[in-house]
């Protein structure tokens, strides 16, 4: 056996394959303002191994690159939204989070999908994410190209198993949609709820499992019954099934004042605890309460005097 040298790794001059900003007159269709990474699914052949990082270049109006290096000082389009609105870190931890982190994993997050940690920094960072509650949602599997099925009916021909996303530190009020089943078969639906009657994709038994063990739909511990013009809140993720006290289902109309009361509530809670002296607690709660009901007043005061 014989010991050959390795091959010498490419390293680009910047010491990374850093992205770079879209500069003046490069045509959109070419330019890297956003990211979008390659995954094997229904109706995708790659036709080669895409391996775990794999990340395609692709223009979509909204996103700003990653890291400028070498590119104009000025964004040439309008449409631009601040990685930072993405992920709210201020900019040393965005630094960090950019300098650690595989390109793979801030490409996901670019997107707004939860991301698969590849390494041990990737695994703290979503950690991280998971505990503060900025990681993105798992996104439901809504279309099968290979099915045609499709199920319409009234209302009370339904009943509603879960809802989606499985958000963030299952800690912070979020809006999902609600899964319906129907009553007589083993069918599941993502429909709109303002429709005057249920009709949409319907998906197998075999999907509703994979969505669930993936994180992408919370099931409900009781099925309860469909109801037009509903939103399902949840208050407080769980593992594997979502109980009554953690959810509500109610009318679009009644979502803003019971997101009011939970902050009101919320900002109740800090303050007593910082009557106590835990100031970290207050932090915690008043952080988590203005991610339930951004704006509010009274959250957004005392967050400013814990500094």
């Amino acid at each position: 056996m014989t010991y050959e040298e390795p091959e010498e790794e490419f390293v680009t001059p910047s010491g990374e394959a850093a992205e770079l900003y879209a500069r003046d007159g490069t045509p959109c269709a070419t330019c890297t303002c956003s990211f979008m990474t390659l995954r094997k699914g229904a109706g995708t052949t790659l036709g080669f191994e895409s391996g775990g990082g794999l990340v395609l270049r692709v223009c979509r109006i909204g996103r700003e690159p990653l890291v400028a290096d070498e590119g104009t000082e000025e964004l040439w389009c309008d449409d631009y939204k601040p990685f930072s609105d993405l992920v709210p870190l201020n900019g040393d931890d965005l630094t960090a989070l950019q300098t650690d982190c595989t390109r793979g994993f801030l490409a996901d997050l670019a997107q707004g999908v939860r991301p698969l940690p590849r390494t041990s920094a990737d695994l703290r960072w979503y950690d991280r994410g998971l505990r503060e509650g900025w990681l993105p949602p798992h996104r439901i599997e809504e279309a099968r190209l290979d099915r045609n099925d499709h199920l319409r009916g009234p209302w009370n021909q339904f009943k509603v198993v879960g809802v989606t996303p499985a958000f963030g530190d299952g800690h912070t009020p979020a809006v999902g949609r609600a899964i319906l089943q129907a009553i007589d078969r083993r069918s599941y639906l993502l429909v709109d709820p303002d429709s005057p009657e249920v009709h949409g994709h319907a998906q197998p038994h075999g999907w509703w499992v994979n969505q669930v063990s993936t994180g992408a739909a919370l099931p409900l511990e009781s099925t309860i019954e469909a109801k037009p013009g509903h939103r399902v809140l949840v208050l407080r993720g769980g593992e594997r099934a979502l109980s009554r006290h953690a959810y509500r289902y109610l009318p679009a109309d009644e979502l803003d004042s019971e997101l009011e009361r939970i902050a009101d509530e919320t900002l109740e809670a800090a303050r007593s605890a910082l009557k106590r002296k835990n100031k970290v607690v207050a932090g915690i709660l008043a952080k988590q309460g203005l991610r339930a009901r951004p704006g509010h007043a009274g959250l957004a005061q005392l967050l400013e005097e814990l500094g």
